[in-house]
């Protein structure tokens, strides 16, 4: 009769140890878990973004301009829940900003007669890189939420250099 009480104890202590294993486990994973993830390897990104510019554009229906320069962008892939989020700034040319906007289905959101109309709060860009962005006038388009209700994406345009407009896109998901 000692043998079953032998081979419940060696049971009992191999669950122990697995359980046990399997909690050291779970507690190193916590201690060394990086919410940020790692870093894209992008010289455009500003420092923390971990996700490719390629694959949080392509998230948000963004194609960037072919032309378009001094581009910075954050991006962001929260780990757990999977929601993206994105802030893009670039110049481009007249052509190019039109092409993005067509592209990209943004609608103007302030009036064309510049009267007060509801216009949004100001879209920042990413800081690294170029410095704050002062808009003198500027102009919004967006989306919020898109007509899908995937995500939310909001522009603001200084056209004050009308052959070399400033673009700062701001996307995340709700």
């Amino acid at each position: 009769m000692s043998l079953p009480r032998r081979g419940c104890l060696l049971t009992a202590t191999a669950c122990a140890a697995l359980l046990l294993v399997g909690a050291i486990f779970i507690v190193w994973r916590v201690l060394t878990w990086d919410p940020h993830g790692p870093d894209v390897r992008d010289p455009r990104a500003c420092p923390g973004s971990n996700v490719s510019l390629a694959e949080v554009a392509g998230h948000f229906g963004v194609t960037i301009p072919a032309d378009a320069k001094d581009l910075r962008f954050s991006s962001d892939l929260h780990p757990l829940f999977g929601e993206y989020s994105l802030r893009l700034s670039f110049q481009t040319t007249a052509s190019g900003l039109h092409a993005f906007l067509a592209t990209a289905g943004l609608p103007r959101t302030d009036t064309a007669d510049g009267s007060d109309g509801e216009v949004p709060a100001a879209v920042e860009g990413p800081s690294c890189g170029f410095g704050s962005v002062s808009f003198s006038h500027p102009r919004y388009y967006g989306e919020s939420p898109t007509s899908t209700g995937r995500f939310e994406r909001q522009v603001a345009v200084d056209e004050s250099d009308k052959a070399r407009p400033r673009v700062v896109l701001s996307a995340l998901d709700p």
